[in-house]
């Protein structure tokens, strides 16, 4: 990631091995020149204790308080990184005076204790609950046979689904007959992508191409976040694939009314020749699309909003935009969502934040040479709730942007 330049928040962690309290604890000091992201992730690198390195991750539990005690439990939680790295994460509380000594202790997790658990449909969907409780669900069922010009209510494609704040309703728009169904959840895709003189669209998938879900390369969960981690080929009409997905969803726990923080990463390899990822800002990137109740203007629904870093800001004429949020109402209840675009996907981004049936995202071409891969990486905050004040996404944004820098002694 990009250092935002002009950016006044600085967070240094000191991480060493306890002395008095054995080789289980890790004490922290965290110097803090400007006030964090409240309810923001944080993720250290850090060597496990000696008694624990032989442990599986998913039997190691954290937890952390300040050393003077007056904030106690706070859920911490143990993952391996890609390059086989140990990473502490954890959430830092709320208030504007955060304590700058804690304690981290290490235990064996108690296989009762509250966190996410995910539940898998074969072949269908893989839902993912928290203390009982729906948050996400991968949606990933393919239909044995497609029609040509019958493909927008088709499953023809992998994507995110978010639920309300009880766990009872999607909020987000699936493959159901409807007006644009097209568009679902949290997606990614372009309309116009040539490959070999051919234009296939992986947007409304027209030509009969489809994204699909080949493995999980990786399923976690514990009390602080849960990832999914998966393999999908995008593939032509002739079931030829022609790119090579990694898409990695990572769902972070937040206190209520917010739903979650969910980030969303991609990495696509051209597999099989060059590939150009083109279309327009209606019809590419990665975007997330509400409901359809909101389209079809059911009792209840309001149509949706939306919210920029500054006032005035025209998506159509003001490329590159930080960050944008869009409100609206399902079942008298309403939500918010900010979608942050990182400082290092692909530009110009511009975005589509203006229809008012709830659909927005940014859009940016790639030309992919054979065997050629780029990555990008976007973070959403969902909430039943209103919108919440631009200093607090600012906040967010440049959090995770600009991620804690951290020094191990």
């Amino acid at each position: 990631m990009k250092t935002s330049s002009g950016l006044m928040a600085l967070l240094i962690l000191l991480l060493t091995l306890g002395c008095t309290s054995g080789e289980d604890t890790l004490n922290l000091h965290l110097e803090i020149t400007s006030p964090p992201a409240p309810h923001a992730p944080v993720k250290v690198d850090i060597d496990l204790p000696e008694s624990y390195q032989n442990t599986s991750v998913n039997q190691i539990g954290v937890t952390l308080q300040s050393q003077d005690g007056t904030i106690k439990d706070v859920p911490g939680q143990v993952t391996k990184g890609d390059n086989g790295q140990m990473e502490l994460w954890w959430v830092i509380p709320g208030g504007d005076n955060i304590p700058t000594e804690w304690e981290a202790t290490f235990h064996y997790l108690d296989p009762s204790a509250t966190g996410f658990e995910w539940q898998d449909e074969e072949g269908k969907h893989l839902d993912l609950l928290y203390d009982g409780r729906k948050v996400f669900r991968y949606e990933y069922e393919i239909d044995s046979q497609l029609v040509l010009g019958e493909t927008l209510t088709a499953k023809n494609r992998v994507f995110y689904h978010i639920y309300d704040l009880a766990g009872d309703r999607l909020i987000t728009n699936g493959y159901e007959d409807g007006v644009w169904s097209h568009h679902r959840g949290i997606m990614i895709g372009w309309r116009d992508v040539m490959y070999k003189g051919e234009k296939l669209s992986f947007w409304g998938m027209e030509q009969l191409t489809t994204q699909q879900h080949i493995e999980f390369l990786e399923l976690s969960a514990g009390p602080v976040l849960a990832r999914v981690k998966s393999r999908i080929h995008w593939n032509d009409s002739t079931d030829h694939t022609i790119i090579d997905e990694i898409r990695t969803a990572t769902i972070f726990h937040q206190p209520a009314p917010t739903i979650a923080t969910i980030d969303f990463a991609s990495t696509l390899t051209a597999v099989a020749g060059d590939v150009n990822l083109a279309g327009d800002s209606e019809h590419g990137g990665v975007q997330y699309r509400a409901h359809n109740d909101i389209a079809a203007e059911v009792p209840g629904s309001k149509k949706a909003s939306y919210f920029f870093h500054e006032d005035g800001i025209d998506p159509r004429e003001d490329h590159n935009l930080p960050w944008v949020g869009m409100s609206y109402d399902l079942d008298n209840k309403t939500y918010s969502v900010v979608e942050m675009n990182e400082e290092g996907n692909p530009k110009p981004a511009i975005w589509s934040a203006y229809r008012d049936y709830g659909r927005f995202g940014p859009y940016f071409s790639k030309n992919l040479a054979d065997g050629e891969s780029f990555d990008v990486h976007f973070r959403f905050l969902v909430r039943e709730s209103d919108m919440p004040s631009r200093d607090e996404i600012d906040a967010r944004y440049k959090w995770y942007n600009t991620p804690p820098r951290v020094t191990v002694e």
